[in-house]
Order: structure tokens, then C-alpha cells, then sequence
């Protein structure tokens, strides 16, 4: 059958569309932002939404198969306040890791900007190694999917050590969400 998702920091639903095109079905988003929100509304007015990471989990999530999230990046984002992975907004991942947790879904795929790798990548895939999941990641620049700018986001691929298979699944949703998002 379908795989199915859930979205963290869903923003206007960049993950949830690439994802459906890689023939996967959204069961969930989590969006905090109102304009984002209302774009998810009208594009997906039969999923389950939520508003703040803080108050989600098992007890208000169903189970799935994949966890996506662009978390956010101000606090990592070589324009922001640099004021690390563990800053007010970035440090919203160790939500989305505890959602993951309780979830226990087979693949992970998180996106950030590429200053993530001037010291906070080590962090987050120690969080994910914590809770089980190995992880490989990549930087990709918009303009390899045919954008017209450099655009470059890190894209953070973890699965459970059983979920060999969902590796492959989630490079194939990396790969769509990529090409549709952009």
C-alpha cells in the first residue's frame, strides 16, 4: 500500500507535495505559522493539522511512516543570529526528535540551510543516533533541480536500523520533494 507521513514545520507544504508525488499520503502536518497555515488548509483541508511541535505527539498524531521537516533556521542560518543549533528557534528540533521518539516512524528526512554544517549538524544526527536512527545527509543546491539560484539546503536522511528499505524510499521522496519545491 501507500507509505504514509506526517509533516513538522510544514510551512506552505513543500515536503507533503514532493511526497505525494512520490505516491505517499499525508496524514498530518504541524504548522505554527497562520499564512502558512491557511495555504495548507486550502490545499489539504482533509489533513489532520496542528498548530504548535510542543503540544504534539503520540497522543495526538497517528503512527506513519515517514517524519518530514524543514526545521527552522534562523539560529544557524549564516544571515541569523548565529546563535547555534540549540538558539530559541532552531533548538525547536529536539521537539521534532521527541515527535520522532514517540512516533517511531521508519525514515526521517529533515532540510535546513547549509549553515548547519558550521556546527550544529553534529548535534541534531547525535539526537537522532540517540533514539536509534542512523543518518547520512547532503547538501543540494536549488539550482541542481533546475531553480535559477544556488539556494543550498542540507537534507538530513535518518532511518531506524531495521528500515534498510526505508532508506531508499526516502532518497526517492528526497529526490521528488527536490524537483517540486524548488
Amino acid at each position: 500500500g501507500f507509505m504514509r507521513h506526517g509533516s513538522l514545520f510544514s510551512g506552505i507544504g513543500g515536503f507533503d507535495l514532493g511526497f505525494e508525488r512520490a505516491s505517499m499520503v499525508c496524514k498530518w502536518q504541524c504548522e505554527i505559522d497562520d499564512y502558512a497555515t491557511k495555504v495548507l488548509e486550502k490545499h489539504w483541508p482533509h489533513v489532520h493539522r496542528e498548530r504548535d511541535i510542543r503540544q504534539c505527539g503520540e497522543h495526538n498524531l497517528e503512527p506513519v511512516d515517514v517524519i518530514c521537516g524543514g526545521f527552522p533556521c534562523q539560529d544557524v542560518s549564516r544571515n541569523g543570529s548565529m546563535s547555534g543549533v540549540y538558539g530559541q528557534r532552531t533548538g525547536l528540533f529536539q521537539e521534532a526528535v521527541r515527535v520522532v521518539r514517540e512516533i517511531r516512524p521508519e525514515c526521517v528526512v529533515l532540510e535546513n540551510v547549509s549553515g548547519l554544517l558550521d556546527g550544529g549538524i553534529g548535534e541534531v544526527l547525535w539526537n537522532l543516533a540517540e533514539i536509534g536512527f542512523d543518518a547520512e545527509w547532503d547538501v543540494l543546491p536549488a539550482c541542481a533541480v533546475g531553480a535559477d539560484q544556488i539556494r543550498e539546503r542540507v537534507f538530513i536522511l535518518a532511518y531506524t536500523k531495521h528500515g534498510r528499505l526505508a532508506r531508499r524510499r526516502g532518497i526517492d521522496c528526497v529526490e521528488a520533494t527536490c524537483l517540486y519545491s524548488t
